[in-house]
């Protein structure tokens, strides 16, 4: 016998769950269908009988109003995969066929709940659609599974949402479930308006969320300073006690948001970064996830918001979540680690700036690991897209090389725009340098760190010219730092700010119970220390003018004034045998 699940539960047996925007606003969920879920009553498996299989699992479920589904929106819905019904009933290898020819059912419900397999209307909530669909009895029991409330999700149909529906239950029609193999996923095509893409939506931004849909809102937005016209970004941040972080820090990154060249519908660049700095809790020592979690479940939101549940669960869907603490205790990350992230596109993550020398850090390094870190949760990698460091042409707060200012200390606290060229360490051109007139550095020969403040030339080998021929160096190989990288690669900038992800809402990772399995290495205070000393010893070179490169100019520029004297003698030709001709 199945006992009752939870929704979490349920969501936790989906192996996926993605989500995707377009430019025209209609936007997409993906499911995975397990082929031995059902919210029908189901026969139970039982070992030993020649049909084989495993035990019945739950349904999909998706949270509509996690994905800003109220009522009456239209959804599309298709599903695709591979599927293997009665794949044990026979000694012949599984018979997989399209998971299109099988049929899916759907139901509404105003509650997450299920009951035990044996429960004929095993949703207690169960809303109706008004399109009902029979389903036949359980194979072996002959127990009626028909649920008046379900539907038969038919390819591209357009379905109202009906009132009160707060989850959408997923499962594959069958009479038996045990013994099925293969894989559904199931796209949920919808039209929610987010003018400014900032993945909250224009009635969110207008009117505020009514989480429970009972005529109140929840959390109202546009008093918390949301513009439907221009993007928001929000974040709560608590402290551990004596962890408190230097406002002026914050400000700092607020102000680098605000100035950021992004576009919005209202004609203003920037985006609006509001952090709420809320309450401190209790200091300890270190603190691992497990305590982190059990920290945000007692701390998240204000006094006042706690005192309401659907005004948390409303929070839930629009602020990411940060905890200034002391020292990290985490496996797999070191506890001088200032700062992590769950992953990359995610609510949460944790500063620990005791971890810093002197406990606290400056003003300047609080700021650097505070948007580094938000910088992740944003989906940005230490590369842009790519896990590839220390690019040298990758100019932003997410690449170690300028998290922090002890290289290039000119470094403005900024993501990158992805305005630098492209970079091939086997054919380093030192006439284009990175593209721009930006300082930027590079590990030069003999473990030596170079730096150029004007990247428009670069003298990559640090010969004292500018070669005509094409270069090799590693130039993002950090050793020393604990950063090797391999020869030969081609590094890319990324323009960040146009490729930030605002949507957390969906991912595994912002469920309640995700696991942190998607950990990133960050720099340590040691490594942080040693690029200190490391930049005592810096050498800043000045890319020598084509004048003092030993007279070797560039095969380009040679051709270029042959041409341009070809040219003058040309016309110089026409005009005196014009002239003779007079």
């Amino acid at each position: 016998m199945q006992s009752s699940i939870s929704y979490q539960e349920a969501i936790s047996m989906q192996s996926s769950i993605s989500y995707q925007e377009t430019a025209e606003m209609e936007e997409r969920i993906e499911i995975d269908i397990p082929v031995r879920g059902t919210f029908h009553c189901a026969d139970p498996f039982i070992e030993g009988r020649p049909e084989g299989g495993s035990d019945v699992e739950g349904p999909a479920i998706v949270d509509l109003r996690m994905n800003g589904i109220y009522a009456d929106t239209m959804l599309k819905m298709k599903y695709s995969g591979s599927v293997c019904i009665e794949a044990f009933w026979d000694d012949n290898p599984p018979d997989y066929r399209d998971a299109s020819t099988e049929e899916v059912v759907g139901l509404f419900s105003n509650d997450s709940s299920i009951e035990s397999i044996s429960v004929r209307n095993r949703v207690p909530g169960a809303i109706n659609f008004g399109e009902p669909h029979y389903t036949r009895t359980t194979f072996f029991g002959g127990m009626i599974t028909d649920i008046p409330e379900d539907f038969l999700v038919i390819k591209d149909k357009e379905v109202k949402v009906p009132n009160g529906a707060r989850f959408l239950f997923l499962c594959l029609r069958d009479s038996y479930y045990p013994d099925n193999l293969g894989s559904i996923t199931l796209q949920i095509s919808y039209w929610n308006l987010d003018t400014d893409g900032d993945s909250l939506y224009d009635s969110w931004e207008k009117e505020g969320i009514d989480f429970d849909g009972d005529g109140t809102i929840d959390l109202d937005l546009p008093a918390l300073g949301a513009d439907w016209e221009h993007k928001d970004i929000f974040v709560e941040a608590d402290y551990l006690a004596g962890n408190r972080p230097d406002t002026e820090a914050l400000e700092d990154v607020k102000d680098a948001f605000a100035n950021a060249l992004v576009s919005n519908p209202d004609n203003m660049k920037g985006i609006n970064l509001h952090v709420l700095l809320d309450e401190s809790a209790p200091w300890t020592e270190t603190i691992s996830f497990a305590e982190y979690y059990a920290l945000k479940n007692t701390f998240f939101g204000t006094e006042e918001e706690r005192l309401n549940i659907n005004t948390i669960q409303a929070k839930k869907m629009v602020y990411r979540y940060c905890l200034f603490a002391n020292k990290l205790s985490i496996n797999g990350i070191d506890p001088e680690c200032p700062g992590v992230a769950e992953g990359y596109v995610c609510d949460d993550f944790i500063l620990a700036f005791g971890a810093i020398y002197d406990g606290v850090g400056t003003r300047e390094d609080q700021a650097a690991i505070f948007m580094h870190e938000l910088g992740h949760t944003l989906g940005l990698h230490h590369g842009g897209d790519v896990d590839v460091n220390f690019k040298p042409n990758y100019l932003s707060i997410m690449n170690y090389a300028f998290e922090f200012d002890r290289w290039v200390p000119t470094r403005p606290l900024d993501y990158s725009y992805g305005k630098c060229i492209d970079i091939d360490e086997s054919n380093l051109d030192e006439f284009k340098g990175i593209g721009q007139a930006k300082a930027t550095v590079w590990e030069g020969p003999n473990n030596t760190i170079l730096t150029d403040p004007s990247g428009m030339t670069i003298d990559w080998e640090y010969n004292g010219w500018i070669d005509n021929y094409s270069v090799k160096m590693n130039v993002n190989n950090y050793t020393s730092e604990g950063f090797p990288s391999p020869p030969g690669e081609t590094l890319r900038d990324f323009n960040d700010w146009e490729n930030l992800i605002y949507k957390f809402r969906g991912t595994p990772l912002s469920a309640a119970s995700a696991f942190f399995d998607d950990y990133h290495i960050e720099l340590t205070t040691d490594q942080i220390a040693q690029m200190e000393e490391e930049a005592a010893n810096i050498i800043e070179v000045d890319s020598p003018t084509i004048q003092d490169s030993n007279a070797a100019l560039s095969t380009e520029i040679v051709l270029g004034v042959m041409a341009v004297a070809a040219i003058a003698i040309v016309v110089a030709v026409f005009f005196f045998m014009r002239r003779k001709k007079i």
